[in-house]
């Protein structure tokens, strides 16, 4: 493992994780709505599923959509779905009147780990994140030290950003006195996380 090999997963994990996407608008989200303890559960199942999924495909499992194309379609496709799914119920929750942290149309509770966790395994942007890291620096010739460093990579820099959304989430819920200011950023979070889709396709 050389030095030009680390640090190139770094940048890519750094570039991939804070960048926006689906778990970023989940957590700003979950942020501005719970506040940062809440979000932790699933800033944690986030890094522990990110780095599960591109373990599997570091194992393997890129090979098997490469003889079934078709089931990383589908799987693709199921993945946007949810996300829109999300972008909907993120945009579509009025505040309460009087609470500006708690949503009417949003779940009583904030995501869980495992909600956390599982996400990872139909958000299409950590599956394309996993197939282009194993594909660009690991390759065929599987070498399990890399492949930990990959993971290990990612699980770090997804934490990392995750406490950085959330937090962002939280200081703007500080800023956000009425109702009507916290519809509007709610609508706009669900725009933002429904776009990141146009991105993907």
């Amino acid at each position: 493992m050389t030095l030009e090999f680390m640090w190139g997963v770094v940048a890519f994990a750094f570039g991939m994780s804070f960048s926006p996407g689906p778990n970023t608008m989940v957590a700003f989200s979950t942020g501005l709505n719970y506040g940062f303890l809440s979000a932790v559960p699933f800033m944690i199942g986030v890094s522990v599923g990110a780095p599960l999924v591109v373990a599997a495909v570091g194992w393997g499992l890129w090979e098997f959509f490469s003889v079934f194309p078709g089931f990383y379609g589908y799987l693709r496709y199921a993945g946007m779905a949810y996300i829109l799914y999300l972008s909907w119920k993120i945009a579509a929750a009025p505040a309460r009147e009087g609470d500006g942290n708690m949503n009417r149309g949003a779940p009583k509770k904030p995501p869980t780990f495992l909600n956390g966790m599982l996400f990872q395994w139909v958000n299409p942007k950590v599956w394309l994140l996993a197939v282009t890291s194993v594909t660009t620096y690991i390759g065929m010739d599987l070498q399990p030290a890399k492949l930990l460093f990959l993971c290990a990579a990612f699980s770090v820099l997804c934490i990392l950003s995750m406490i950085t959304w959330t937090l962002g989430g939280k200081l703007s819920g500080r800023l956000i006195r009425s109702p009507r200011a916290l519809r509007t950023v709610n609508l706009l979070m669900g725009l933002l996380l429904a776009s990141s889709v146009l991105t993907l396709l």
